[in-house]
């Protein structure tokens, strides 16, 4: 089940992110971990899905609220999205959890490439964030910008097509209620 107090603050500074992209990438975010478990969940994961669901939740609300639209690209704006963690989720999470969505937050936003070496789970999680965040890049320029080579798991691979479907119906709601009914009310099976 997903927490009420995750709509109320999904907004955004910048048009391209705002609360229908925080609620596809967490409609598919979801998704891709249920699919992605079965294949090579680690098992702490598995031995507790409903707190790193939670976790991916407030991520996909908290990761781009920050990104400054100003900007070309904001590349600090995952930095700045962790900070505002423990204000917004408060009491929410445990101290565990919050330490889980700033890690999300942070390290969604370098290439692969930059990233320090990390643990299996820590690796895992970041993958299933990343791709649902690469999914929704079918909002930009006609999908154009969604590169199926640069997703990473193979669940995510086969989203591709109700991704771009779910952008299409759930685009520019940007009241976060009515884009988490729309986001929600449609079916990305």
């Amino acid at each position: 089940m997903i927490n009420p107090e995750l709509i109320a603050v999904a907004e955004g500074k910048c048009e391209q992110h705002q609360a229908d992209h925080s609620f596809r990438v967490m409609k598919l975010d979801r998704k891709i971990f249920e699919k992605q478990l079965e294949i090579d969940g680690p098992e702490e994961i598995r031995k507790n899905q409903d707190f790193f669901l939670n976790v991916l939740d407030w991520t996909a609300v908290l990761h781009d609220r920050e990104m400054d639209g100003d900007l070309e690209y904001d590349f600090d704006h995952g930095e700045k999205a962790a900070k505002i963690v423990d204000e917004i989720v408060g009491d929410k999470m445990n101290d565990e959890g919050k330490k889980w969505i700033k890690f999300l937050c942070i390290y969604h936003v370098p290439d692969d490439g930059e990233i320090p070496p990390l643990t299996e789970m820590q690796k895992w999680l970041l993958s299933v964030f990343k791709d649902a965040d690469g999914l929704d890049r079918v909002r930009f320029e006609n999908g154009d910008k969604l590169d199926e080579n640069f997703l990473r798991t193979e669940s995510a691979k086969t989203l591709i097509a109700e991704a771009r479907e779910l952008w299409e119906k759930t685009k520019g709601i940007t009241e976060p209620q009515a884009a988490f009914d729309a986001v929600f009310g449609n079916r990305v099976e």
